[in-house]
């Protein structure tokens, strides 16, 4: 498979039949795919083919259908009787009801975290936004787009809520396929500026601020992949 690269078998070449099977097969498998989504090597409507995952995360059959199995119930991977797998491509309202999600979520872990962030939480947000911001300047997009998503990964790490954090994460890990790029032309949306402001409203404890300047961001960015979504391609 082009877009996935590189491969398990590349670290595993010879890898025993045992290492093929089983929960370390399965989650090579679901590694092999959810980094290419991540990364961008992998495009909503792209299809999922078997052998070539199978070759790439040195993985039988079964652990490759038992990985596609955790992607579709995660939301990144629509399986097709008789058709096979590929990766999902979100509709509009998916996207707005994805988005309102997280919009809703990541409000109440601001405001908590307003309230309890100590030192060491306001250090790793801070080192997250400032590799974020040099990524960007540098034009390191997709690696930029990762820290992007880090931030707010982390965020619902230091709020607290366990359960809140995990829904979150899934949301935030469908991220690179909310918006297509059908135009062939990259995006210059960046969220440094919003999130450097929310890190300090955090730091100011206004929790109400913190959340207003998410929403802000989080809508502005919902725009922006309804636009890549409905663009004809380029």
């Amino acid at each position: 498979m082009d877009q996935i690269v590189p491969r398990t078998a590349d670290v595993l070449p010879s890898a025993p039949e045992w290492r093929k099977s089983g929960p370390e097969a399965e989650e090579r498998v679901v590694r092999l795919i959810t980094e290419a989504i991540q990364q961008n090597r992998l495009q909503p409507g792209d299809r999922l083919v078997e052998r070539e995952l199978s070759d790439g995360a040195v993985a039988n059959r079964q652990a490759v259908r038992q990985g596609l199995a955790r992607l579709a119930q995660a939301g990144l991977v629509v399986l097709t009787p008789n058709r096979g797998a590929t990766v999902v491509q979100y509709s509009p309202e998916t996207i707005r009801q994805i988005m309102q999600a997280r919009i809703v979520n990541e409000g109440a872990a601001l405001r908590d975290l307003a309230e309890t962030m100590d030192d060491a939480g306001r250090d790793r947000l801070v080192d997250i936004l400032r590799r974020e911001a040099a990524a960007y300047d540098d034009g390191r997009v997709t690696e930029a787009r990762h820290l992007s998503r880090a931030f707010h990964a982390t965020v619902m790490e230091l709020a607290g809520n366990e359960m809140m954090t995990r829904f979150v994460n899934e949301l935030i890990a469908c991220q690179p396929l909310l918006g297509n790029s059908r135009t062939g032309k990259q995006s210059s949306f960046s969220g440094v500026i919003a999130h450097t402001r929310t890190v300090a409203a955090l730091l100011r404890k206004d929790g109400a601020e913190a959340e207003a300047i998410n929403t802000q961001l989080l809508l502005a960015l919902e725009r922006e992949f309804l636009r890549e979504a409905t663009a004809e391609p380029g």
